[in-house]
C-alpha cells in the first residue's frame, strides 16, 4: 500500500502503484537470507508536492519475513522496514506489516531521478540476526580496544 503509515492510508495521499511485477530470487543472496517470494519490483506515482512516500506491505506470517530488503548503492542487502532506516516490522489482523520510505530520487530509487515517481525492485525476505551493530568486547579490565 503506497502513501500509507502504520498499514493506514494518509489523508489526502493520492500516490498509485502504477506497475508491479514478481521475478526470480537472485542467484546470488547474502548468506542465510530467504526470498520465499522473489523480487517484488514496483513503481509508484507520487502525490503531488511530495518527496518521500511512506509504504505499507503485508505477507503472511509463515513466511518468516524480517523486513523489505533491497540494495544500497554499494551492493548490500538493506532492511528498509527496520528502524535504522526508518521503518518497522509489525503485526496485524493475523498478517505480518512491513513499513518503510524511500525518497524520490534518493539511493533506494531505482531510476535515481527526482522525477515524481518511485521504483524500487526489494524483497520480503528473512535474514538471521548478525553480528554487524553489536559492541566489541570488554577485556578483564573495563577498556575498550
Amino acid at each position: 500500500m503506497a502513501g500509507s503509515q502504520d498499514g493506514k492510508l494518509i489523508p489526502d495521499s493520492n500516490a498509485r502503484i502504477s506497475k508491479m511485477e514478481h521475478s526470480a530470487a537472485p542467484a546470488t543472496m547474502p548468506k542465510g537470507m530467504e526470498m520465499p517470494v522473489g523480487l517484488t519490483s514496483f513503481t509508484v506515482s507520487l502525490a503531488e508536492g511530495r518527496s518521500t512516500e511512506s509504504f505499507s506491505l503485508y505477507a503472511d506470517p509463515a513466511l518468516g519475513a524480517t523486513g523489505y530488503w533491497i540494495k544500497d548503492s554499494t551492493g548490500t542487502w538493506v532492511n528498509l522496514a527496520s528502524e535504522p532506516y526508518g521503518g518497522k516490522v509489525a503485526s496485524e489482523g493475523g498478517r505480518t506489516r512491513l513499513d518503510f520510505q524511500i525518497q524520490d530520487g534518493g539511493q533506494y530509487d531505482a531510476d535515481g531521478q527526482v522525477n515524481g515517481s518511485i521504483t524500487t525492485p526489494g524483497a520480503v525476505a528473512k535474514m538471521p540476526l548478525s553480528i554487524v551493530g553489536q559492541a566489541p568486547q570488554a577485556d578483564t579490565h573495563g577498556f575498550w580496544y
